[in-house]
């Protein structure tokens, strides 16, 4: 049973502010943050907040004095001149808002779920979604957003809690480094995101009990505020500040990097494009209502009067209009920049200062005018028609949930490779855009394992950053595919009869299953591509190889891929070869490794569970004043021996001991390489300001400055 009351609730209020405020701000405003306010970002977020409640106080100020809707309250506090002129300023704004979220749209659903289809079919059809949505009216879209706001929140939630095992809380360090006109201006960002609450003015007529107007919106602000701090958060220690800064729509980008492969759906970031899908639609839908309710204003003062379908005329002709200004705006990107700029710098200030302004020529208001009640629909009757469009809308919308991101080709004509050889530069475009095995087929990279490097390729600095600038940019190939290398493709894919997979899936089988080895210690493309920004991490990428399987004693005259080395990724470029040994010392330190097994003595052997290393960086006085930098690792947890004896009297003492000049070792001997197995770098903002300081400019320098001791404190259970 649906009223045709044309009011809806305080809870709907608050449903579709919070789907305005989340859509455009999720997608732009981490990028942003990150390229003024940087780490400090959080700080603008929380800034932005609580300068939009104090808004929102001033705004509730102003409704108590408001006996009329918003634009004819206009016209009696300014002057009919004045006032017509401030409706033509907001029916700007709504119009190019509205413009800019449907090119915002477009794009995204181009760039992440449809492929090789025209955008001005991709426009068309939004439009003409929004054009069904705004027949059902305000009250229809306004269940809808009820209806799936909760299926919408809880997948987000769940992704942003599968996303924190993969933070890394080093890159929230150091803070307070932004200066004050950083802040402001990324505080001004949030708010930006934040000034659609100004809505609320013209909202007041359509909220059966008003009371509840302004406090639904602040509960929208909070609730997003909550999802803007968290996102955030989040963004930076998944991607570094600097990687986040250059990054398009980073909040989709993660969606795509905590995927699992093989799931229910090939692209977990495709299912997730309908959070996007319904917030920038309900966004869209908001500015076109509220334009085209200045409209009907408008038609209703020069006396004309639209009834039945007619209503529908205004809302056609500009989404007519918003169709042509987002084909500018798709044609023309110096046209896009400059309407961008003036929402920016002018619309805001505009929907943000004339509320303001009201408030400050205004009188205070007369509570005993205000009006206390309205007047009810008590007939309340079943409308069939209303019911179906709202039935026909969810449904429409909800299957938007199962999109997949493939394009429109058959199954029986694309291939989906597994492995991407890269052997040389003026061989890498045409193997990744013709995959060797594809054929006449088209090549569909969403069930990508592994990308394979030739080593004298990896070697090449500017090639792999072209490379990586490439495949970043084109977006073909998954973020989390793994990245190996090997001396000869080609030698590897000769092997590929003798094993019982594809070889692809042969190599991304050999890094899950490697015991012991937590599977974030081995590199990503995407790691790479936030390294190209970042240049804090080291990173060692797989060395493959063929040799001999072996099974216990006995050696396998079949010869297989093996990891047999590890390339080192240091700060973004190539820095050689280590050993295995040396790589799981490494990922033993930065606490990748489940359990980790060594050879003390020629028959001793441990083996160390539940263990976890606190890195942490100190300066040592040393003798005549001269100073040290150590970094120091502490070594906790149990441990067993698995072979040999050792006296009980002596054996923590002694194979703690042992322990320490076997990691104390393998880190000096990578300190001679210039590689630190600690990682210590990426920690230098939130253990040592003065480090940071000391190496942000000359990072080339901190391997041949520190030094490395464990201190190994491992509880060795007994026999």
């Amino acid at each position: 049973m649906f009223s045709e009351n044309n009011q809806i609730s305080g809870r709907q209020v608050f449903r579709l502010l919070t789907y305005d405020f989340l859509g455009m701000g999720t997608l732009l405003l981490p990028t942003m943050l990150a390229d003024t306010a940087g780490r400090d970002g959080i700080f603008c977020i929380l800034a932005g907040i609580l300068s939009t409640f104090l808004y929102l106080k001033l705004l509730r100020y102003l409704l108590k004095g408001m006996k009329t809707n918003y634009p004819d309250f206009l016209k009696q506090k300014c002057g009919k001149v004045c006032g017509y002129v401030l409706w033509g300023g907001y029916f700007l704004y709504f119009i190019l808002m509205a413009s800019y979220t449907a090119y915002l749209f477009s794009t995204l659903m181009l760039n992440g779920l449809v492929e090789n289809i025209s955008f001005y079919l991709v426009l068309l059809l939004i439009l003409l979604l929004a054009f069904y949505g705004m027949a059902g009216g305000i009250e229809g879209r306004a269940r809808v957003y009820e209806i799936l706001f909760w299926f919408l929140m809880i997948p987000l939630f769940l992704m942003l809690f599968a996303a924190c095992r993969e933070v890394k809380p080093a890159y929230w360090s150091p803070v307070f480094m932004a200066d004050g006109k950083e802040v402001l201006s990324g505080s001004y960002y949030v708010l930006f995101c934040y000034s659609m609450v100004s809505i609320v003015l013209f909202l007041k007529e359509y909220v059966a009990d008003r009371k509840k107007c302004v406090g639904a919106a602040e509960k929208a602000v909070w609730f997003s505020g909550g999802v803007f701090a968290a996102l955030y958060l989040i963004l930076i220690g998944l991607f570094g500040v600097e990687a986040l800064a250059q990054m398009k729509f980073p909040a989709v980008t993660m969606m795509s990097r905590v995927q699992v492969t093989g799931g229910f759906l090939k692209r977990t970031d495709a299912f997730m494009f309908s959070i996007w899908f319904f917030t920038l639609y309900a966004m869209l839908n908001s500015m076109v209502f509220y334009s085209g309710n200045l409209a009907e204003k408008v038609i209703r003062d020069c006396g004309g009067y639209l009834e039945g379908k007619k209503r529908m005329l205004p809302y056609l002709i500009l989404l007519l209009l918003v169709y042509g200004v987002t084909v500018l705006f798709y044609r023309n990107q110096q046209f896009l920049d400059c309407v961008t700029f003036l929402l920016w710098k002018i619309g805001t200030p505009f929907v943000v200062g004339v509320p303001v302004l009201l408030c400050l020529t205004g009188r205070k208001p007369n509570r005993g005018m205000e009006e206390r009640s309205s007047k009810e629909n008590k007939d309340e009757r079943k409308n069939h028609k209303k019911k179906v469009r709202v039935v026909v809308l969810v449904c429409f919308l909800f299957g938007c949930l199962f999109l997949q991101g493939c394009n429109v080709a058959e199954l029986e004509d694309k291939a989906f490779p597994v492995l991407l050889n890269i052997r040389d530069q003026d061989d890498f475009q045409n193997v990744w855009l013709n995959h060797e095995y594809a054929g006449n087929k088209e090549v569909d990279y969403n069930h990508l394992k592994v990308v394979l490097i030739e080593r004298s390729f990896l070697e090449k600095e500017a090639e792999v950053e072209d490379m990586l600038s490439m495949l970043e940019q084109e977006k073909e190939v998954p973020w989390n595919a793994y990245v190996m290398t090997t001396e000869s493709c080609d030698r590897l894919a000769q092997t590929e009869g003798e094993l019982d997979v594809l070889l692809g899936n042969y190599l991304e089988e050999l890094l899950e299953n490697t015991s012991g080895i937590d599977q974030k210690a081995y590199p990503t493309l995407g790691m790479l591509y936030e390294e190209r920004a970042n240049h804090l991490e080291t990173l060692y990428i797989p060395f493959v190889d063929i040799e001999r399987e072996q099974s216990g004693a006995v050696e396998d005259d079949t010869e297989k891929p093996q990891i047999t080395a590890y390339e080192v990724w240091k700060r973004g470029r190539a820095a050689g070869l280590v050993d295995t040994d040396t790589a799981r010392a490494a990922f033993f330190t930065q606490n990748f490794a489940d359990d980790y097994t060594l050879q003390l003595a020629p028959e001793l052997y441990v083996k160390v569970d539940t263990a976890s290393c606190r890195v942490k960086e100190t300066k040592k006085i040393g003798a005549g004043g001269l100073t040290e930098q150590i970094v120091t690792v502490t070594v906790t947890g149990e441990g067993g021996i698995l072979s040999g004896t050792v006296s009980a009297s002596e054996k923590e003492q002694l194979l703690n001991t042992r322990m320490e000049d076997y990691l104390n070792a393998a880190a000096t001997h990578a300190l001679e390489k210039e590689i630190d197995i600690t990682n210590s770098y990426r920690n230098l903002g939130a253990d040592n300001r003065t480090w940071y300081f000391k190496y942000q400019n000359t990072p080339a320098a901190y391997e041949k400055d520190i030094k490395i001791q464990y201190l190994v404190k491992i509880n060795w259970k007994s026999e």
